[in-house]
């Protein structure tokens, strides 16, 4: 019967967290038309959510907690953020205009950038502002805005106004959650846009994320998979994300020690 096969069908994704259209329809020996009319009744009970080639439980989303003091999150994981922020450094090439996100990963790219003559960093971030002053090769633009304390960070709508009259060439960016379902995360309302306006203005994308990111969401989405050329990170996601990337060409690059 169909109900008991829509049952079965939730227990199933429920188990296995994510699957795709085909996998489903060859373990329920159902067509993709059955197998959609199904999928829309668990998605209106709220248990599973579709995706691009599938479906995921929507309880594989961990809330982030709120944010906490900059200092805080920037003593939580200080080896592997070094190692990702290193990894971010050697895409950048001489003369390259790059834009580097505010957060306690992106901020150490700064000492990585020394093996260049000239590059223009644009930055809404206080302590790459900060880190830059010991660095002659590096051109510093910092975006004018308010001082937002508990991320570093200078947030606005002049800031978002400022970023309209440059060619990026490459967006180094912070994120507070990623997951298939909530797309790419930050937990402040003000750096929203700010984030959105550094991708719009860049050519090339690149997040950078511990491994303690994935799988989460947070309070706003500003960007997606779709969007990013790369993930830097510091161990490979589960197979379902991976798997996720591939189908929307973001690759996963791994900072190795």
């Amino acid at each position: 019967m169909r109900i008991s096969r829509i049952d079965q069908l939730e227990q199933y994704i429920l188990e296995h967290k994510t699957a795709s259209i085909d996998t489903l329809c060859e373990v329920f020996e159902i067509s993709k038309n059955t197998l959609r009319r199904d999928l829309e009744v668990l998605v209106s009970r709220g248990t599973v959510e579709k995706v691009y080639g599938g479906v995921v439980a929507l309880d594989t989303v961990s809330p982030i907690p709120e944010l906490i003091t900059f200092h805080e999150r920037a003593s939580q994981n200080a080896q592997k953020k070094l190692r990702i922020a290193a990894l971010a450094a050697s895409y950048v090439r001489e003369r390259d205009i790059i834009f580097i996100d505010s957060g306690t990963t992106t901020m150490n790219i700064v000492d990585y950038l020394t093996h260049l003559n000239t590059v223009t960093v644009i930055t809404n971030s206080v302590q790459v502002i900060n880190k830059a002053m010991n660095y002659p090769n590096i051109n510093l633009i910092v975006l004018p805005g308010s001082l937002k304390r508990d991320t570093a960070s200078l947030v606005g709508s002049s800031c978002v106004e400022y970023l309209e009259d440059f060619n990026i060439v490459r967006a180094f960016m912070a994120c507070t959650g990623i997951s298939v379902q909530a797309g790419i995360c930050n937990a402040s309302t003000e750096e929203y846009n700010v984030k959105k306006a550094a991708i719009k203005k860049s050519q090339k994308h690149y997040l950078l994320a511990d491994s303690s990111k994935f799988g989460r969401a947070s309070l706003m989405t500003f960007g997606d998979v779709s969007q990013f050329d790369s993930i830097l990170t510091d161990q490979m996601p589960d197979d379902a994300f991976c798997s996720y990337c591939e189908e929307l060409g973001c690759a996963i690059r791994i900072a190795t020690e």
